[in-house]
């Protein structure tokens, strides 16, 4: 799906507690022992997320009560999560960095809301020098760094607020705009829409139900959750007109348009071409099929437990009166992402800061629903773009928009699996020859489900039980995937700055040879803040506000490793075209050796694929077209 992630810019950004232990001994205290220090137990290691410990913690109060209470009364519970993140840290040898971030910024969080501000500035500068795309090496945690060094220093609120806008303004202003700029658009907009009643509305809606379900005993997350929504509305949000104030102004100082390396090697067929038909499948949360040229087989849909219905849009329901304000909003959005002051945008900061907590539930649901309804839509016009030969056959999957989520159960698996079955077998019966699929899930998802509901008698029973009904879905999906040889299938990475593998996504931490899993990168061939990484993502596309349309034909635009998968599926459906005999694996290696290296990004490159593939695009205009009907 789309990516809606706040900036690292002002996440409590914290990695290395690290450091503390590696400095416990000084040279002269070693200088005086009679014999060697023993040596560290060797670390475990973890090479995904399951190996992990899960805990649980008992509240005394409601996660929106807690949202409220005196920090005295968060005592006890950042002492017991610091205690058990930093063993954790301390006794395995994680593999994913983006899961080391998480549990090290964490603590930074812990330290600013005990006002151990020393600790938190060491522990955010570790993280960012743990950090391994460019943006993030220059800009991770900064905002929270600067606020707790003007903290550590005192004075009044005024005299910090000076300092903390004089210090971003040093700071940011001195980093390079071509690698930062989007990263500080994007904290711009995170830090505009934040408001303390949509939190609390969230908490009520979210996290309430999950402690009253548990018999106020909840997963670790949870508590992570309550502390860092803490952090922010009580150190960060003080400081909200400062930070925004200063993105301003380097927006408006540096209005360059990024240099652009991704058009120039685009390809655009002529319907004069020499070409078949070919169709391309788009596996995703519905599509307005009016707007594309249909496969003889248009496709098949579920509803939001699995069961067929015959629609391929979803319906809008009660949302649908609500439409043309939504749209706005999701204009909005994207205007504020880029930094464009639009009535729309205007508008969506005037509706968040004017919900009140009860209203944030139906505001959720209503953004949820217009996201999975012109999710898909969105990726099959990116798909088909510059294609007149494309065909399109769909499988929707109309995911809920609700709140409360399913309770995972054998049954639930057992539909998602067949469904996974028979959309397969309805792109074969389509004839289609590459598949999008921009969607992805791990056991962490059904993890989170049982929670949710309070189910089983511990966190290691639910995390057991997510990866036993995980499983029945993930064999089902590899098992179909391999069964059809005969079509490429793109997957989207994910949006979580994780490693795939190591979070065990489907089907972009699964390994096919019919299958491609794809990262995202910028218009500049820089990899996005967001896009998930691993040893499964072996290509990258353009996935930064991408133009496309949404149901009923406007075009909007759309961040995410979702709209990445299909410039993939795009290249790979104008190589089946024009060269229908090829086979899937075929054009799966032509793509990757048509890509080009840069560190651990592998930008897709079609012309110089098609080139590859023998395929010279100057005369594609001039040759004979072959029938398309």
């Amino acid at each position: 799906m789309t990516s809606h992630r706040p900036s690292r810019l002002i996440a409590t950004s914290t990695l290395a507690a690290l450091a503390a232990l590696a400095a416990a001994a000084s040279p002269a205290a070693r200088a005086q022992d009679t014999k060697p220090p023993a040596a560290a137990p060797a670390k475990k290691v973890i090479t995904n997320s399951d190996q992990l410990p899960r805990r649980t913690y008992t509240l005394d109060k409601l996660p929106s009560e807690l949202l409220q209470a005196p920090t005295s009364e968060l005592a006890s519970l950042i002492a017991q999560l610091d205690k058990d993140v930093a063993a954790d840290l301390a006794a395995y040898d994680i593999q994913d960095r983006a899961t080391r971030t998480a549990m090290m910024s964490m603590r930074a969080a812990m330290a600013m809301l005990r006002g151990d501000h020393a600790l938190a500035i060491e522990l955010t500068e570790a993280v960012r020098a743990q950090q391994e795309k460019p943006a993030d090496k220059l800009t991770s945690g900064v905002f929270t760094e600067i606020v707790a060094r003007a903290e550590l220093k005192g004075g009044s609120i005024a005299e910090k607020k000076t300092r903390v806008r004089a210090d971003l303004e040093s700071r940011w202003s001195a980093m390079p705009w071509a690698q930062v700029g989007d990263a500080l658009k994007a904290g711009k907009s995170s830090l505009e829409i934040m408001s303390p009643n949509v939190v609390l509305g969230s908490f009520r809606t979210n996290l309430d139900p999950v402690a009253k379900n548990g018999n106020m005993t909840v997963p670790a997350g949870v508590v992570a959750g309550i502390l860092s929504a803490r952090v922010t509305l009580d150190r960060m949000l003080p400081y909200r007109d400062e930070a925004v104030a200063v993105m301003q102004g380097l927006i408006d100082k540096n209005q360059v348009v990024k240099q652009d390396k991704w058009t120039e090697r685009l390809v655009t067929l002529a319907p004069t071409a020499k070409a078949s038909p070919v169709v391309i499948g788009i596996w995703d949360s519905g599509v307005d099929m009016k707007l594309f040229p249909n496969a003889a087989k248009p496709g098949i849909a579920f509803d939001a437990q699995m069961n067929p219905v015959p629609n391929l849009l979803r319906d809008m329901g009660e949302a649908q009166a609500r439409m043309p304000e939504l749209k706005k909003y999701l204009r909005g959005s994207w205007d504020l992402r880029a930094a464009i002051d639009s009535p729309d945008a205007r508008a969506l900061k005037q509706k968040i800061s004017s919900l009140k907590p009860e209203e944030v539930k139906q505001f959720q649901e209503d953004l949820s629903a217009l996201s999975t309804w012109s999710h898909g839509t969105h990726v099959a016009g990116i798909a088909i773009d510059g294609n007149p030969f494309a065909r399109v056959t769909a499988v929707a999957m109309h995911y809920s928009n609700q709140s409360v989520p399913d309770l995972p159960d054998e049954a639930r698996s057992q539909r998602w699996a067949k469904s996974f079955t028979d959309a397969v077998a309805s792109f074969k019966a389509a004839g289609a020859r590459v598949v999008n699929m921009s969607w992805r899930y791990g056991p962490t998802a059904h993890e989170a489900m049982l929670g949710y509901h309070g189910w089983g008698k511990s966190a290691e029973e639910r995390k057991a039980r997510a990866k036993q009904l995980f499983e029945i879905e993930k064999a089902a999906l590899e098992k179909a995937i391999a069964g059809a040889p005969d079509i490429l299938f793109i997957a989207g990475s994910g949006n979580e700055d994780n490693s795939a593998d190591f979070a065990q996504y489907i089907p972009a931490g699964l390994q096919l040879p019919n299958l491609i899993t794809a990262g995202a990168v910028d218009v500049a061939g820089q990899e996005t803040s967001f896009s998930t990484f691993g040893k499964t993502v072996v290509v990258h596309a353009n996935g930064f506000e991408v133009l496309s349309y949404i149901p009923g034909g406007e075009k909007v635009k759309f961040s995410g490793t979702s709209m990445a998968a299909p410039q993939v599926a795009n290249l790979a459906g104008k190589l089946f075209a024009l060269k229908p005999d090829l086979k899937a694996s075929e054009v799966k290696d032509l793509i990757l050796k048509g890509a080009e290296r840069d560190g651990r990004i592998n930008l897709i490159h079609p012309k110089k694929t098609l080139a590859l593939a023998g395929i010279e695009h100057e005369k594609l205009a001039t040759t004979t077209a072959k029938p398309v009907n």
